[in-house]
């Protein structure tokens, strides 16, 4: 690539644009996912018995699933899915503070290092390339040919939660490489959530081996029917009147607009909904109970009641491993605006390497800190204004 000449910058959105950007990705929808794929992960997953078995199976699937797009990154995700098992077994090994430390940061580090360099190297490298050209400096940047890889910074974030609650002591960890496996590598999940924490599953994948296939199966099934119609019936639909209007906003009137943007918003909403909802359903066909990760956000009454019905995973996650490690609340008003901010900053650039990212991590950031402010006020407005 010439030197200077920056590639379209990579980018995963919330949930995670796995359509038809990931050009040969296996798609829930998608035929060869539907009548190929899942009935036959599903007849072996329960032919075979035995907790260790079933681990297997699932691994292998799972590398299967994620191989169909790109064979060669399941190795990164093999390697990130190694150093967390081998920091587990660091915590369970030592009890000296300052190696435990050592298990916690040199793992984190390293899958932060792999995440920042496939999503975010050629963003540094064009905003530094943007901000010399400010200052009328001569600086020319060679911009690196790297592809994204699909669901890199969910699996980062499963990998990431387990060593934090290894170390923190909410977990166990497992002396179970294919348990492990199994969790990280877990189809269902794997590419656009919800993020699961290990704690969430622990329990289901200890009593893999004896699991009741009919038990969930009734509620699996009608999960991912329902998570099925919203992605395919209604944001599908809605994206092919609204995908050329946005196209073409030039031409738009105002109302058009209007309609645009919110024919867009209820688009957005059924596509991640429904393909969570089809990941939870197959979970549970599969004996695993995948948490609930949307709760009618659009009914929210306030900017913090929305942050607890959208994407309730990543939020959870994000008050519980970056929030609170700040201090929360704790530290008085100023570092809790702070905090706020710099949690919805992070979020947003979470979500993708751009500056309108960020900007939207910002938004939200002043959005709930205005909540936050004004809150005793808003309280106590009529429903129907909130």
């Amino acid at each position: 690539m010439p030197a200077g000449s920056a590639p379209p910058i990579s980018r995963e959105p919330a949930f995670s644009d796995v359509n038809e950007r990931a050009a040969g990705f296996m798609l829930f929808n998608s035929y060869v996912f539907l009548f190929l794929f899942l009935p036959v992960t599903y007849a072996v997953f329960w032919s075979l018995r035995g907790t260790w078995a079933r681990y297997v199976w699932l691994t292998i699937t799972g590398y299967i699933f994620y191989g169909y797009w790109n064979p060669r990154f399941c190795l990164l995700m093999a390697f990130s899915t190694l150093v967390s098992f081998l920091a587990g077994l660091g915590f369970e090994r030592w009890s000296d503070p300052r190696r435990r430390k050592l298990c916690l940061v040199v793992p984190i580090t390293v899958d932060l290092t792999l995440l920042g360099f496939f999503k975010y190297a050629n963003f540094v490298l064009a905003t530094v390339s943007d901000v010399a050209g400010w200052f009328r400096a001569d600086l020319v940047l060679r911009y690196l040919d790297v592809t994204l890889p699909v669901g890199i910074s969910f699996y980062t974030f499963h990998t990431i939660t387990y060593i934090v609650d290894s170390y923190r002591g909410i977990v166990r960890p497992t002396r179970n490489l294919f348990e492990l496996s199994t969790y990280v590598s877990l189809f269902s999940q794997l590419v656009a959530g919800p993020i699961v924490r290990f704690r969430q599953i622990e329990q289901d994948l200890e009593q893999l081996g004896v699991a009741d296939r009919r038990r969930w199966l009734k509620l699996g099934i009608s999960i991912f029917v329902v998570g099925l119609a919203e992605k395919v019936l209604v944001a599908d639909t809605l994206a092919s009147f609204v995908n050329p209007a946005l196209a073409n906003y030039r031409d738009l009137s105002t109302p058009g607009a209007w309609l645009a943007m919110l024919g867009y918003s209820f688009q957005l909403y059924f596509d991640f909904c429904g393909y969570s909802s089809m990941a939870i359903g197959l979970g549970y066909m599969f004996g695993l109970r995948i948490p609930r990760n949307f709760n009618s956000p659009y009914k929210a009454l306030d900017p913090a009641d929305f942050w607890h019905r959208w994407h309730i995973s990543l939020s959870t996650c994000l008050r519980d491993y970056l929030y609170i490690p700040l201090g929360g609340n704790r530290g008085g008003t100023v570092k809790t605006y702070r905090n706020l901010m710099l949690t919805m900053l992070i979020g947003g650039l979470w979500h993708g390497a751009g500056w309108t990212f960020i900007i939207w991590g910002a938004y939200h950031g002043l959005l709930l800190s205005g909540y936050r402010l004004g809150s005793p006020l808003w309280s106590r407005l009529p429903e129907g204004i909130r």
